[in-house]
């Protein structure tokens, strides 16, 4: 299978996933994005780059994602809650990049795997992660499980 091919089959297989799921499993496949991004984005800190375009993402992908669907008036003190923390790690992202410190990157990173394991236990399960047996994995690993694939 060529790269393109399967680049063509991963991102499918995405849009299927978005297509079938609830809004649990939304959010879940939001903080997967989010989490991606911010661990590409630190690892350009770590290299003397700006990581711009992953930061980004996940700066977008936090406040349209997942500060923009909160529904404070059913969620109330847990909605409230969520918001402060999405707010508070849309500023650290920010800070992390104007100081280039990885290390207030990894924080919002600790902060919101917590809560994306959270997501992921509410979450429907017999929908949830097809091919990955249920478990997280990395944008990274599943690049590599794909290049396996091709070879």
């Amino acid at each position: 299978m060529s790269s393109k091919a399967a680049k063509a089959y991963a991102n499918n297989e995405v849009d299927s996933r978005i297509i079938s799921s609830d809004s649990r499993q939304l959010v879940v496949l939001v903080f997967e994005r989010v989490l991606d991004n911010l661990k590409i984005g630190k690892g350009a800190l770590e290299n003397g780059e700006y990581g711009i375009e992953p930061f980004t993402k996940a700066h977008d992908l936090i406040q349209q994602g997942l500060l923009a669907c909160l529904d404070y008036s059913a969620g109330k003190e847990i909605a409230m809650n969520l918001g402060a923390i999405y707010e508070w790690s849309l500023r650290e992202i920010v800070k992390g990049r104007v100081e280039k410190s990885s290390q207030k990157i990894q924080e919002v990173i600790d902060v919101l795997t917590p809560l994306y394991e959270a997501w992921l236990n509410l979450a429907p399960k017999e929908q949830l992660h097809s091919g990955q047996g249920g478990q997280y994995a990395p944008k990274s690993i599943r690049q590599t499980n794909l290049s396996i694939v091709n070879a």
